[in-house]
């Protein structure tokens, strides 16, 4: 089942599409810290991305991982749960939506 995601808006939409742009191709990921893993998601499945209040697209989940790294952009030292998010970032019409934290389940059928 697919799952969304909130960007925190204090995060710079053009340094965020520089990252998207190094995960294109496959060869690095985005990682998004999450409590717990969903349930209902597998590998595959799509994460939209929910910034300053719209669903603006979605990208493939590629992994699940307990991991502990240090983020090559920000330098910022991470450990916990992760999705992780590959490939092609893939733009829809923009969807109003409030901002949460955390994940949701979603059905847009995009």
């Amino acid at each position: 089942m697919d799952i969304i995601i909130t960007l925190p808006s204090k995060i710079n939409w053009n340094e965020y599409k520089e990252e998207l742009r190094l995960v294109e191709s496959e060869e690095y990921l985005l990682n998004f810290k999450v409590n717990h893993f969903p349930k209902k998601t597998n590998v595959g499945d799509k994460c939209y991305l929910l910034y300053n209040g719209y669903v603006i697209g979605w990208m493939k989940i590629v992994g699940f991982k307990e991991d502990e790294f240090k983020c090559g952009v920000t330098g910022k030292h991470w450990k916990g749960k992760f999705i992780q998010r590959s490939g092609k970032f893939h733009k829809i019409k923009p969807i109003v939506m409030k901002g949460f934290q955390g994940y949701r389940y979603i059905n847009l059928n995009n």
